[in-house]
């Protein structure tokens, strides 16, 4: 699971073409892959993070640049929680 998230988030980086925010997530990603492993196995987390993966999907496909947003910030407030 842990390659294919990392691989998935990478992806979206790139679609973005955000060179500066790619950069910028490749640096923390270094810092907290321990964090980020142990978050992932908190209850239910794992289930959660696939599920905001699904609801940033649908909004991609959609079209829809505000879903596709607050889905985003939604994963990520989520995934720093569960890593405090």
């Amino acid at each position: 699971f842990f390659v294919i998230n990392e691989q998935f988030h990478m992806r979206l980086l790139e679609i973005a073409g955000n060179r500066w925010s790619r950069q910028l997530s490749t640096d923390l990603r270094k810092v907290m892959k321990p964090n980020r492993q142990h978050s992932l196995h908190k209850q239910g987390r794992l289930q959660e993070s696939l599920d905001e993966h699904e609801t940033l999907m649908r909004a991609l496909v959609a079209h829809d640049p505000t879903a596709a947003t607050q889905a985003m910030l939604e994963h990520f407030r989520n995934g720093l929680e569960a890593a405090t």
